[in-house]
């Protein structure tokens, strides 16, 4: 469900092309939608950004590139693996999963983001699989909101 609510956003590039940023000091993030069950972020990185090794809480999650490179890791087995994530490739992220998202190219990257339930704490870990820290995640004024989600999402409204 959720690697289709992001693949459906990709999709509808207006909603979300006019409101890319990319800040070279801060990974740049917009929640674009909040409802109940799952919220949406859009997510532009640098060259060289990363969220370092991290898990979602009690949230499963969801990405899709739509631009740019990015780089998935995840902790399997007490090791890191790493994909390439191009354009247009699906990340599923299931609860209790340890990964990192980075951009290790040259060239801007940018990411669409579902998690359901919301984010309300990461958990950061070592390569080891150590946990290093948690943190809170504190709701964000979302671009659109719940009860405007089925308007602006509805193909009626792209014309």
């Amino acid at each position: 469900m959720l690697a289709d609510i992001v693949c459906g956003l990709a999709a509808a590039e207006p909603l979300w092309r006019p409101h890319v940023t990319h800040d070279p000091d801060l990974r740049a993030r917009l929640r674009l939608l909040a409802t109940p069950a799952y919220e949406v972020w859009l997510l532009g990185w640098t060259p060289g950004q990363a969220v370092g090794l991290h898990d979602h809480g009690d949230a499963n999650g969801a990405f899709v590139v739509v631009e740019g490179t990015l780089t998935e890791s995840r902790l399997v087995g007490g090791r890191v693996v790493d994909r390439a994530r191009p354009i247009g490739a699906v990340g599923r992220v299931p609860r209790g999963a340890v990964h990192d998202v980075a951009n290790r190219t040259d060239v801007l990257a940018t990411s669409i983001h579902a998690y359901s339930w919301p984010l309300t704490s990461m958990g950061f870990y070592d390569p080891s699989g150590d946990r290093i820290g948690t943190e809170r995640v504190d709701a964000v004024p979302a671009l659109v909101a719940s009860a405007d989600v089925p308007r602006v999402l509805h193909p009626a409204s792209r014309r």
